[in-house]
């Protein structure tokens, strides 16, 4: 098994079809709140200083709260009453599934206990980088980033696994991508980050940037959304390096026509990276020890 959403799970073991996944994750997004459209309900924010959070967000690699407390917007113990509603609240997509009534108690916790299990081999958290790989520290960060602002920005949860080094690109990855965009980090020695995304997922990340519905809109609107997300993430990455100690800057992004081959004296660190929906490719051009 690799890196897998319990959805995805009771779909390959047969408990679940993909349409009562659907129907249960249209429920965890009608009642799952996000923070801020909690604070609007409560009236302790507004939609335009819901929107200034937002945007401080692209730049700054802090939660919604903490960055709302940081601008002075809440005070903490506001912040505090909001996280713990939310978390009161929140949705389980095993209690969405047993509320619609298509898992029953005793096979959601039969098949969570397995879930949870076989998950536990991969760690979700840490970011893996193959100890012969220069510019980890390049690479650990823009994964962590790449993580972050999926969720913060495009509002979609991405889980990535261990990252493995390949030294050439298959054929197949080239062909499975709508759009890759490319970003290179000036460091010493040089490491070229490359997200590549399926279709729908261009479009959510455009829809995100552009904050309207992006189904419509041209290629080259797209094209450059997915670059200013990738140019969100690595500006992040350069003042967490900066943090560190590590002085670096970024190139501007650049569209590729397909995911990069490899290099001759250059080796790839491909993450594993799984979504609920759509398609996702990340790695970095690098050179070994």
């Amino acid at each position: 098994m690799s890196i897998q959403f319990f959805g995805e799970f009771l779909i390959d073991r047969w408990v679940i079809t993909r349409g009562q996944l659907i129907e249960a994750l249209e429920l965890q997004d009608y009642r799952n709140l996000r923070f801020g459209e909690i604070a609007v309900q409560k009236k302790y924010l507004d939609e335009k200083q819901v929107g200034q959070i937002n945007e401080r967000q692209k730049s700054e690699d802090m939660p919604f709260a903490d960055l709302a407390v940081h601008m002075k917007l809440l005070n903490q113990e506001r912040a505090q009453e909001l996280l713990t509603y939310q978390k009161n609240n929140h949705l389980f997509l095993g209690e969405a599934l047993l509320e619609l009534g298509h898992v029953t108690e005793d096979v959601l916790q039969q098949e969570l206990a397995i879930f949870e299990k076989e998950q536990s081999r991969y760690v979700l958290e840490d970011v893996a980088v193959p100890a012969e790989i220069q510019g980890a520290d390049v690479i650990r960060v823009s994964v962590d980033l790449t993580r972050k602002m999926f969720h913060r920005v495009v509002g979609i949860i991405i889980k990535v696994g261990v990252g493995t080094v390949v030294h050439k690109t298959d054929e197949a990855s080239k062909a499975d991508y709508h759009l890759s965009v490319s970003v290179s980090f000036k460091v010493p020695k040089p490491v070229k980050y490359v997200l590549s995304v399926s279709s729908d997922v261009a479009v959510s990340i455009a829809s995100r940037i552009l904050k309207e519905d992006a189904t419509r809109e041209s290629e080259a609107v797209v094209e450059d959304a997915v670059k200013e997300f990738c140019n969100i993430v690595c500006g992040n990455a350069i003042a967490k390096l900066a943090q560190m100690g590590v002085q670096a800057d970024i190139a501007p992004p650049e569209p590729l026509p397909s995911v990069p081959e490899v290099p001759q004296g250059s080796v790839a660190v491909v993450f594993p990276v799984r979504l609920a929906e759509g398609g996702l490719d990340l790695r970095f051009i690098t050179i070994p020890s």
